[in-house]
């Protein structure tokens, strides 16, 4: 724990750090020999929830590495994941109480300075980032305590997730309407995100209601509309320079979490992730001259076995060949780059599969994402508020064109990783499909799965690899799209399997939520099972999200 942090914990006490539920708030904060967050400068809070939002290593690890990636399968059957939609108790812990800590956190700010003109942005600040967190918890569990939870009840009551949608609307439209560009700065390097520019955390804020308004147009295409209307016209990311990135290092609140685990067995790529990837943009697997342009192609890219000929100029940075910094269990595979298929289960870490192959064996995440501990953290990208843009015109939602608002999300992605313009370009210009037929020119739309929604929500897959995976979680529960691979075994204790769901890959193949922690069967019995009988009738994870219509 580094200085920093010891020093503002022992300023404010933190009482709400041990938040594991929802209940008990009002037990904050009363010890007369600490000091309360009303008297103190409450930038030392702000860097505490967003440091929280996006915790330390090992609870980060089993959050999204070993459970959300998993889902959305840039990653498949690592040791210890929810390989077969068995999904580890302690994860879905980690999810609620890390949500929780940084809700109660952020209403402490809140309440106590705003009535103080002088601490109002930041108060803004706290709302913004709290509707960021709780939108990540709403989206994977569905209906959540949200209006009564961290406010002095014991028992705080479920929020169905269309009203939580709907406060956090209006929520994000005050926070922005409030905040001041022309007032001084008392925020500083506090601020993890844009250092206490009022003028990013609008368009942050306003990006946020986009995200949230394509979210729902399936159910509640009015509101959407209405919504991504007002998002864009007051203002979203203009540029990569508006980006959402948090601030990592050895010296801050958050640390690159990749960092801690690269050694580990965990992030393997899967061979959906493949898939998606190999054929799609015409550009051949990396020369020496690739090299030479672009140093994130490292050496070892340049001999890999089984690799694609032609390959997204993103995928080899994204994964490195079996055995760099992990010995594959298998010598032979040493310098493997592919992927294994998801649903096959290991009986531990370093164990065979079910298929008797191992995950070591197979390609892992590359070093642009694990080689130092102060590489900036990925919030909301600026190519995501382009795909956004681009599937709010093809659905109607916003005027706009749409090819020009996918096009400029694919060159975010790339110039992201060094790829050069002119690769770029032709990528663009390209019909060479992807497994499924997917191509990256947005005019071509000969063939099988090659939609404009396809290409989209194909290149919008590929360019939040790998920590924006709730995103990409979301995207397929709701569109299906891209195509990804029905598990191949599931845990029948927690997944009733209809074979031809799996057989035909329907919507019903995949898990739909996280369950809720049992920690709320004890706490908060009576409200946890109504909002199971809104959901369902059960704690079930094929039950589906109030925006997730199919």
């Amino acid at each position: 724990m580094n200085k920093l942090f010891k020093s503002i914990i022992s300023i404010i006490g933190l009482s709400m750090a041990f938040a594991g539920c929802v209940g008990d708030f009002d037990d904050m904060n009363t010890d007369p020999n600490n000091p309360t967050p009303g008297s103190v400068d409450p930038k030392f809070q702000l860097i505490f929830i967003q440091g929280r939002g996006i915790p330390y290593a090992n609870q980060w690890q089993q959050i999204d590495q070993l459970m959300i990636s998993t889902f959305c399968e840039y990653s498949a059957n690592d040791g210890l994941s929810a390989s077969d939609y068995n999904i580890d108790a302690r994860y879905v812990d980690n999810i609620w109480e890390l949500t929780y800590t940084v809700l109660t956190n952020a209403n402490s700010l809140i309440r106590a300075n705003e009535s103080n003109p002088v601490h109002n942005n930041v108060v803004q600040m706290a709302r913004i980032w709290k509707a960021y967190a709780m939108l990540r918890l709403t989206n994977c569990m569905g209906d959540v305590p949200y209006s009564e939870a961290a406010n002095d009840i014991d028992q705080p009551k479920y929020d169905t997730q269309k009203d939580i949608y709907y406060t956090i609307f209006e929520e994000l439209k005050d926070a922005v309407s409030k905040l001041d560009e022309s007032a001084a700065n008392n925020v500083g390097s506090y601020d993890l995100i844009y250092g206490g520019d009022a003028t990013k955390w609008k368009k942050f804020a306003n990006s946020i209601r986009l995200r949230m308004a394509v979210r729902i147009s399936d159910v509640d295409a009015a509101k959407a509309k209405t919504e991504a209307a007002a998002a864009i016209s007051a203002g979203v990311f203009s540029s990569d320079a508006d980006a959402a990135f948090l601030t990592q290092g050895e010296d801050k609140f958050a640390q690159n979490p990749i960092y801690y685990h690269k050694g580990s067995s965990v992030l393997h790529m899967s061979t959906a992730y493949k898939r998606l990837v190999e054929g799609i943009g015409g550009q051949a697997w990396p020369t020496a001259a690739d090299r030479e342009a672009n140093k994130n192609i490292t050496e070892v890219i340049l001999t890999a076995k089984n690799a694609p000929a032609v390959v997204d100029p993103r995928a080899p940075i994204h994964f490195e060949p079996a055995g760099i910094i992990e010995s594959p269990a298998t010598p032979s595979m040493n310098g493997n780059w592919d992927g294994t298929d998801p649903g096959h289960v290991a009986s531990g870490v370093g164990a065979a599969m079910d298929n008797g192959q191992f995950v070591s064996d197979f390609s892992k995440i590359g070093p642009w994402y694990y080689e130092t501990i102060d590489r900036k953290y990925p919030l909301f990208k600026y190519s995501e508020l382009c795909f956004l843009k681009a599937i709010a015109i093809e659905l109607g939602l916003a005027s706009g064109d749409a090819k020009t608002e996918y096009e400029a999300g694919v060159r975010s992605s790339m110039t992201e990783l060094g790829v050069p313009e002119n690769k770029i370009a032709n990528y663009l210009a390209s019909t060479s499909p992807n497994y499924y037929g997917t191509t990256a020119k947005y005019d071509d739309v000969t063939g099988t799965n090659n939609t404009p929604m396809d290409k989209i929500l194909t290149q919008k897959y590929i360019a939040q690899f790998q920590e924006c995976s709730f995103e990409t979680w979301a995207d397929h529960r709701q569109f299906h799209k891209p195509t990804l691979m029905p598990f191949a075994s599931v845990s029948s204790s927690v997944f009733n399997m209809n074979p031809s769901d799996q057989a035909n890959n329907t919507p019903n193949a995949y898990i739909k939520r996280i369950y809720y922690p049992s920690s709320e069967y004890t706490v908060n019995e009576a409200n946890v099972k109504e909002a199971e009988k809104r959901m369902g009738g059960s704690n079930s994870i094929q039950n589906n999200l109030w925006w997730d219509v199919n």
